[in-house]
């Protein structure tokens, strides 16, 4: 058996063609990344003079600043001033969200709250049999758990008092007891009214107002930038054609500079236009208005409502019986 070994010359050959492919692409990734590094220089470049404008302009170096109009400077003192109106209203309802707002601060679950709440999640947990059901005894409110807020706390209170007293009564009912039960029972519907309340601002109001600012205002601010970034871009072209003046206002201007100008002076034109319609739709009072109404609606309802369970609370204790102590005190102190 014989074998053919290819001549140093075609090898030779293969070997300069590969040399040639390989510089040849090597070249070609040169003048790749050198026109990348190129464009990125471009690209990069006007930041950099835009940024270092703005800060020469910050430091009060530069005085030849071009005026916006004035309907753009006074709708975007509005919008600043709205802005602060809308945060500062939100930081006060944002409360509603809280449900303890109007808890009593000095009001602390019993020792024997505790214990029972403790005691009724350990049994919960001896009957769970996988992890799911373990977490969710230990999510799921106690039993004996009211809601943190004003009303629930009278009405959880006054029930605990109606209990003591019937105790020391033995179990014997009297006016006193009945009117303890009927306070409970509408200061628990008030708690429950309160709650619903604080929904619907939650709802309708507070994430209304969230997206105000979150979105309308954001939108405007991003608008406001672009005039900005315009109005930078104008007035650092402006200072280059000064510069290549040299002082002399005659002088020729380069036509690509001065296409550039007009260009720059095109595109402020263009966003400052787009913003001012932005801002005036974002100050139309109509919106606001409205969110202040349902605002205004919400607690009116949950006021009106609660006139009418306190109207019929006072009615219901007016209509109950005296007890004969209390007749035979009446008539003593005649």
């Amino acid at each position: 058996m014989s074998f053919k070994f290819p001549s140093l010359q075609s090898f030779g050959q293969s070997l300069q063609q590969t040399s040639q492919q390989l510089g040849q692409q090597i070249q070609e990734g040169i003048q790749n990344v050198s026109k990348e590094a190129t464009s990125l220089n471009q690209n990069l470049s006007p930041i950099f003079k835009r940024t270092q404008r703005s800060l020469q302009e910050k430091l009060g170096q530069i005085d030849d600043i071009s005026a916006l109009p004035e309907e753009y400077i006074d709708l975007e003192k509005k919008a600043d001033a709205l802005r602060i109106v809308y945060k500062k209203i939100h930081a006060i309802t944002s409360q509603y969200e809280i449900e303890s707002y109007d808890y009593p601060p000095n009001l602390k679950e019993s020792v024997f709250d505790v214990t029972k709440t403790i005691g009724e999640k350990i049994q919960g947990l001896s009957h769970a049999t996988t992890t799911a059901e373990a977490e969710a005894v230990l999510i799921a409110p106690a039993g004996n758990q009211y809601p943190k807020t004003f009303s629930h706390s009278l009405s959880k209170v006054v029930t605990a008092s109606n209990d003591n007293l019937l105790k020391s009564q033995n179990d014997q009912e009297s006016a006193l007891t009945q009117a303890l039960l009927k306070l409970a029972d509408t200061e628990y519907r008030i708690g429950d009214k309160r709650l619903e309340q604080d929904k619907l601002i939650i709802n309708e109001f507070n994430n209304k107002i969230r997206y105000v600012l979150e979105n309308s205002f954001t939108e405007t601010t991003k608008h406001r930038r672009n005039v900005e970034t315009s109005r930078l871009t104008f007035d650092t072209i402006r200072a280059e054609i000064k510069k290549a003046q040299a002082g002399d206002d005659t002088a020729e201007v380069p036509g690509e500079m001065e296409k550039k100008l007009e260009l720059a002076e095109d595109e402020l034109v263009h966003s400052t236009e787009v913003a001012v319609e932005s801002l005036k739709k974002l100050l139309q009072p109509t919106d606001s208005i409205n969110l202040l109404k349902v605002f205004t609606k919400i607690r009116l309802n949950y006021y009106k409502s609660v006139s009418e369970s306190l109207s019929e609370l006072v009615d219901q204790l007016d209509a109950l019986p005296e007890d004969e102590d209390d007749a035979e005190d009446a008539r003593f102190t005649e």
